[in-house]
């Protein structure tokens, strides 16, 4: 319900003028995911939160069905560029949810 509320606030802000909405339906989208998994939404102004949607983007704009298909052109420069983002894209993701499966169990320990 805080991710509606938060859209219809950013819509609002906007006063009628064109605005691209992409970016905001990720981000409460993301967040709606993030909140489930780890029983909390992040600011949409956090540095680390729009890291990680920008690694998820930039994850899946990289990723090429074509060396799915043809694993053999994983040895051209072009194709040695795109596998080396995909994966430092994915690395930073996989950061990211570390870092905050490591802080929620460290708040679980600590109730304990």
């Amino acid at each position: 319900m805080i991710e509606v509320e938060e859209m219809i606030n950013k819509v609002r802000e906007q006063q009628g003028r064109p605005y691209d909405m992409q970016q905001l339906i990720m981000y409460c989208v993301v967040n709606v995911i993030m909140n489930m998994m780890f029983g909390h939404r992040f600011d949409h102004s956090d540095p680390d939160f729009q890291h990680f949607i920008f690694s998820i983007r930039e994850a899946l704009m990289e990723y090429s069905f074509v060396l799915e298909l043809f694993p053999a052109l994983r040895v051209f420069p072009y194709f040695k560029k795109v596998i080396a983002t995909y994966f430092r894209s994915e690395k930073a993701v996989r950061n990211f949810i570390i870092k905050n499966i490591d802080a929620c169990t460290q708040v679980c320990n600590s109730v304990r």
